[in-house]
C-alpha cells in the first residue's frame, strides 16, 4: 500500500468505527420491541380465561297461599290422588275396580279423582260410601253430596305421572309430598278413598302419592297379603328414589298403616349404607304390623339418618295386631302396653286412649288422631308442642294421648 493510501485509511477509520458502533447499538433497539411484543403475547396466552358464573338455580313454582279445603264446609270437592301401584289393571266401567288384587310385579301409574262430601253431612274422620243398594252391576250412582267415591281414573306413563305431580305441587305453598302406603285387607278403592279422606281432614297443603300394593282385600288372605307386601317393597323404593323426587318436592313425608309398614320395611332393607335415598321430613308408622325386633335391629338404623323425625303410633287396644302376634309368634311394632316399643331417636305415641275402628286398628277416623297428625305433617311440631302427655321409662321417654270420650 502506498503512502497516500495509508493516509486515506487513517482518515476514514474513525468514521468506520463510529458507523459500526451505531449499527451495533441500533440492532438491540430494533429487536427490543419484537421481544416485548412476544412477551406480551405470552403473558396474554398464560392469563386465565374469565369464566361466567353459572345462573342461579330457579326455585320450583309454588302458590302464594296454602291449599284450602274450606269449600268442604258447604259443598263437595274433588281431590286428586297420584297412584303408583303394582296391582294388575282390570277392564271395568266402575272406576273403583280399575285395579284389582292381582300382582303385576311392575309399576303402573294413574291420576285418581276422589269425590269428598261436605262436612255438613259427615264429621271429621268419617268416610261415608254408597250403600250396596245403590252400587250394583247395572248402575253405579253415588251421591256427590253424601258419598266418598272415585269419580275418574286416568292411567298415565311414568313421565306424565311426574309431570302431573309437579303441576299439582305448583298449586301448593309448601310443595310437600305425602307417600301413603295402605295396610292389610284393602282394595284399590278403599286405599284411594282413605288417602283422600286423610288429605282433606288434616288440611294437607301438598300432594298425596298413594302406593297401593296388591292386597287381596280379604280377612282370610293374611299370609298371601304379607308376601305381596314384601314383594312390593322393591317397587316402593323405585317410587321414592325416582318418581317422587323427579317432581322436585319441597319436603318428602312417608306414612305406612298396618301391613303397609311391611312394604316400607322391605324397601329400606334393600338400601345399603352408601346408597342414595331421599331425606324424609316425617316418617310415620300407624299401627304397624311389623316384627318389632327386625325394625329395631335392621330398619331403624338405616332410617335414623335419613329422616328428620320418625313417629310410631301404637295401641294396647288393637285386636288386629293381637291376632297378628298370635299368628306370627312375635311382638308387633304397633302394639302398646307394658312392652310398647321405645327407641332413642323415635317418637313413640301410645294411642290406646284414642277411639279407633271396631278392631282398634284404624285410627284415621279419630278427630284426636287426625289433629295430631296434622300438627306433625303440616306444622312439623314435636310431641312436646302437641296435646300429648310425656311418660318416662328409665332413660327414655314416650308420649300418650290424653284420650277421647268413650
Amino acid at each position: 500500500m502506498t503512502h497516500s493510501q495509508l493516509r486515506l485509511v487513517a482518515r476514514l477509520a474513525p468514521a468506520l468505527i463510529l458507523a459500526g458502533c451505531a449499527s451495533a447499538a441500533s440492532a438491540p433497539a430494533t429487536a427490543a420491541p419484537a421481544a416485548s411484543a412476544a412477551s406480551a403475547a405470552s403473558a396474554a396466552s398464560a392469563a386465565p380465561a374469565v369464566i361466567a358464573a353459572p345462573p342461579a338455580p330457579v326455585a320450583p313454582p309454588h302458590a302464594a297461599v296454602p291449599r284450602s279445603f274450606s269449600g268442604l264446609d258447604s259443598g263437595a270437592a274433588r281431590i286428586t290422588i297420584f297412584v303408583a301401584t303394582t296391582r294388575r289393571s282390570v277392564q271395568s266401567e266402575r272406576p273403583g275396580d280399575r285395579f284389582g288384587p292381582g300382582d303385576a310385579d311392575s309399576l303402573q301409574f294413574a291420576a285418581v279423582s276422589v269425590n269428598v262430601p261436605p262436612y255438613s253431612v259427615r264429621g271429621t274422620g268419617e268416610l261415608p260410601r254408597p250403600s250396596t243398594l245403590r252400587v250394583n252391576a247395572l248402575s253405579y250412582r253415588p251421591d256427590p253430596a253424601k258419598d266418598f267415591f272415585i269419580s275418574a281414573v286416568i292411567p298415565v306413563d311414568s313421565a306424565r305421572f311426574v309431570s302431573r305431580l309437579a303441576t299439582d305441587l305448583a298449586a301448593t305453598k309448601s310443595r310437600d309430598v305425602l307417600v301413603f302406603v295402605h295396610g292389610f285387607n284393602t282394595s284399590f278403592e278403599d286405599a284411594s278413598l282413605r288417602a283422600a279422606q286423610i288429605a282433606a281432614d288434616i288440611g294437607f297443603d301438598g300432594s298425596v302419592v298413594l302406593f297401593t300394593w296388591p292386597s287381596a282385600g280379604s280377612v282370610s288372605a293374611y299370609v298371601r297379603d304379607q308376601q305381596a307386601a314384601r314383594n312390593a317393597g322393591f317397587h316402593l323404593l323405585r317410587v321414592l328414589r325416582g318418581h317422587t323426587m323427579a317432581a322436585l318436592p319441597g319436603r318428602l313425608n312417608l306414612m305406612g298403616h298396618s301391613m303397609g309398614s311391611e312394604v316400607i320395611s322391605k324397601a329400606l332393607s334393600l338400601v345399603g349404607q352408601s346408597d342414595t335415598l331421599p331425606k324424609f321430613t316425617q316418617v310415620v308408622f300407624a299401627a304397624p304390623d311389623l316384627d318389632a325386633r327386625i325394625f329395631r335391629r335392621e330398619i331403624f338404623p338405616k332410617l335414623e339418618s335419613r329422616a328428620s323425625r320418625i313417629s310410631l303410633y301404637a295401641s294396647d287396644d288393637d285386636d288386629a295386631l293381637r291376632a297378628s302376634r298370635s299368628l306370627n309368634g312375635v311382638w308387633r311394632l304397633g302394639l302398646g302396653g307394658d312392652s310398647i316399643t321405645v327407641i332413642k331417636g323415635m317418637d313413640t305415641i301410645d294411642a290406646s286412649r284414642v277411639k279407633a275402628d271396631v278392631l282398634g286398628h284404624t285410627l284415621f277416623g279419630s278427630q284426636t288422631f287426625l289433629a295430631d297428625l296434622a300438627a306433625l305433617l303440616s306444622d312439623g311440631r314435636a310431641p312436646a308442642e302437641r296435646r300429648l302427655l310425656a311418660v318416662r321409662r328409665g332413660d327414655l321417654q314416650f308420649w300418650r294421648f290424653r284420650g277421647d270420650a268413650r
